[in-house]
């Protein structure tokens, strides 16, 4: 994180703590940066009753992509087709093992004729070290320009409307990317929640980073980044981290019902399989919302029974959003999923939310 951010947040009332990592390739000073809240740690437990949330997700990073051969070079590794972003519209997509499992996965953005990746902090080495082996004599540079760019989260009800009051610009489209001045917002609806969008904002000058982080401030209750992974929560959105990489493949994350696959693109690593799955086959296991009634945050990987001893999926996301209570993504056997659930650890029992898109099981 950028020591001027951190400053500033600290001067907000943010409470930073030191987190061991279980990833060797995680920077020192990163696992030190993680903000864990704002002023008191049971301001945490307001995200779910808040109708306008600001969230500093200090668990995500950035990597550049450019150079003129950037545009060909994605498109020959990514689920998606990154020839539908521009410099007005970002997307959801990811990089997959040549076995069809999700290494990483991003939103990506489009600025001054490079590409974005917003992914998980903990795979940024990981993944630059990988991609790098595929660029061979193309002419793409690959960075983490995490540090020099700063991201943070603004949404809720009416949030386009506080947004082009703030900045005096018009919003409009779904998946809209708007440039102002030195701050990019990417903006998405949240679906199943009435006239609710989510602005991830990306700034590269930290003074008007500033600013506009207080304006927002003014108007919701700064949270960590859990109000950010709630948002994905709420959104069915799957968020891929070191500890879940390589573990499903695009379709047991419902990555085609969030619009993060394009089955017309043509090849990447993995592409046979995700695409043999999608025609000729069916998954046995899918991302579900759950409500768990339960104190402690299960980790990322934690073990979901069924009837007590039959292991039926593995959580994936989760953020406490009251007192005992427990919201999270988890991908589950659906042949199990009918079944009476329990985190393995605790026993704590476990009931169903919906997800806002449909989702064919037959």
């Amino acid at each position: 994180m950028n020591s001027d951010w951190k400053a500033f947040l600290q001067e907000q009332g943010a409470v930073f703590i030191s987190t061991p990592s279980e990833n060797p390739e995680l920077d020192k000073s990163d696992s030190e940066n993680h903000l864990a809240f704002f002023n008191q740690p049971e301001s945490e437990m307001q995200i779910s009753s808040q109708e306008l949330l600001l969230s500093n997700p200090s668990e995500r990073g950035l990597i550049k992509v450019n150079g003129s051969d950037a545009e060909s070079f994605l498109q020959n590794q990514l689920t998606n087709d990154i020839r539908n972003v521009n410099d007005m519209s970002h997307q959801a997509s990811a990089w997959c093992s040549p076995k069809g499992r999700i290494i990483a996965n991003f939103r990506i953005f489009k600025q001054d004729d490079s590409y974005y990746l917003s992914l998980s902090a903990d795979l940024i080495e990981h993944v630059i070290k990988k991609l790098r082996m595929y660029v061979m004599m193309s002419k793409v540079e690959i960075e983490d320009v995490t540090h020099s760019v700063i991201h943070f989260t603004f949404a809720g009800k009416n949030a386009d409307k506080q947004i082009q009051k703030m900045l005096d610009i018009e919003v409009s489209a779904d998946a809209e990317t708007i440039r102002h001045n030195e701050i990019t917002l990417l903006r998405s609806v949240l679906a199943g929640q009435d006239d609710s969008t989510r602005f991830d904002v990306f700034a590269s000058d930290i003074t008007q980073a500033k600013s506009f982080w207080s304006e927002c401030n003014k108007l919701a209750s700064a949270l960590s980044g859990a109000g950010s992974r709630y948002l994905n929560i709420l959104s069915g959105l799957p968020e891929i981290t070191a500890k879940s990489s390589e573990a499903w493949i695009p379709q047991m994350v419902n990555y085609i019902h969030t619009k993060g696959v394009d089955f017309k693109k043509g090849c990447y690593p993995g592409q046979e399989v995700v695409a043999r799955l999608n025609y000729l086959g069916k998954t046995k296991r899918r991302m579900y919302r759950l409500l768990i009634a339960t104190e402690q945050q299960p980790a990322v990987g934690a073990v979901i029974n069924s009837n007590k001893d039959t292991e039926a999926g593995k959580v994936l996301s989760a953020v406490v959003v009251a007192d005992g209570l427990v919201e999270a993504l988890a991908v589950l056997k659906i042949a199990e999923a009918s079944n009476p659930l329990t985190l393995a650890d605790n026993d704590a029992t476990i009931s169903f939310l919906d997800l806002p898109y449909s989702v064919d099981d037959e």
